[in-house]
């Protein structure tokens, strides 16, 4: 950067020195040329300022970086806040509210009987569930960057973060439906390229299958979550269908029922019909009855009236059993 501003000075110096030697020796007919030069020289002036507010902002982005970087790797606490948040965003992309389809820092008990607190739950169909726990071990992974001679503290390091996990035996919590297995997410995709990638990583991956422990980052564990998110919508559609069919099968039984007692009282008013009118017939053919009984009230026989509405009527024999 240094040899830029000297040469920048070199410019801006040449530049200066003609256009003083041009204001010296300007004539009307080199104004032109003397203005395009010192617009040159303004636009020199303005990208040098520029460059160096931007070596500024350049710098102070690099500090940022480089304060973070030491902080995730001397500080415990900030890197598991760190991971837990990486895999936090990650739920979110599936399932927008915590307490329901997973649960953050779950606490219950192994089969010691010893308080365990994984870092997450996430909710299965059918009252399963798998357990994710975060862990990043970053500074023994930058060593390693900055000097390869150190990869096999950087895997003794991860050995050491699976058996301290393993030891927690978060696969046997008592009051859970789960896998035999759990997920250790790591949130660098470095990290599991080359634990995936390197053959000199196999015992960790042995190590961590022996343990009942997989190791997923950032690709694997949205995989993993979308997978678990398909599952809970083939169930909740399997669990529709079921309601369906319980549903139908009470309407049909409800149908079938009263469609046989329906049939039931047909059959009945049928047969009842039938007598009616069988004794109707009887009675109505026998005219001679009926006028003769007729000719009693022409006799003298006193018959009353009836009011139906604002009608009133005389009680006699209907004029069907009369013809």
């Amino acid at each position: 950067m240094n040899y830029y501003y000297i040469i920048i000075g070199v410019i801006s110096f040449f530049v200066g020195f003609v256009l003083a030697f041009l204001i010296f020796k300007r004539k009307n007919n080199d104004l032109a040329l003397f203005t395009m030069l010192n617009e040159f020289k303004k636009s020199i002036d303005e990208y040098k300022n520029q460059t160096i507010i931007n070596t500024k902002e350049i710098n102070s982005a690099i500090k940022t970086a480089s304060d973070l970087t030491k902080t995730l790797t001397t500080n415990q606490n900030l890197k598991g806040q760190y991971g837990e948040d990486c895999l936090e965003a990650i739920l979110k992309t599936c399932y927008p509210n915590e307490n329901i389809n997973y649960f953050k820092q779950y606490r219950t008990k192994n089969e010691n009987d010893e308080d365990i607190k994984p870092d997450y739950l996430v909710k299965l169909p059918n009252n399963k569930s798998i357990l994710i726990d975060c862990k990043l071990n970053l500074d023994k992974y930058l060593e390693y960057k900055q000097n390869p001679s150190l990869k096999n503290e950087f895997i003794k390091d991860l050995n050491s973060t699976i058996n301290l996990l393993s030891n927690k035996k978060y696969e046997t919590a008592i009051d859970l439906n789960q896998p035999s297995f759990i997920l250790m997410y790591i949130p660098l995709e470095p990290i599991i390229t080359l634990i995936y990638t390197d053959s000199d990583f196999l015992n960790v991956i042995k190590n961590a299958n022996d343990k009942n422990i997989i190791i997923v980052g950032n690709s694997s564990i949205l995989t993993t979550i979308k997978l678990i998110k398909q599952l809970w919508a083939q169930d909740t559609q399997e669990k529709n269908i079921d309601k369906i069919i319980e549903i139908a099968q009470n309407i049909y039984e409800y149908i079938s029922i009263h469609s046989q007692n329906l049939y039931k009282i047909k059959e009945i008013i049928e047969e009842n019909t039938l007598k009616f009118n069988k004794e109707y017939e009887k009675i109505s053919s026998n005219t001679k009855l009926f006028k003769q009984i007729e000719e009693l009230r022409n006799l003298g026989i006193q018959t009353t009236s009836k009011k139906e509405g604002k009608k009133l009527h005389e009680i006699k024999i209907h004029q069907d059993f009369l013809s």
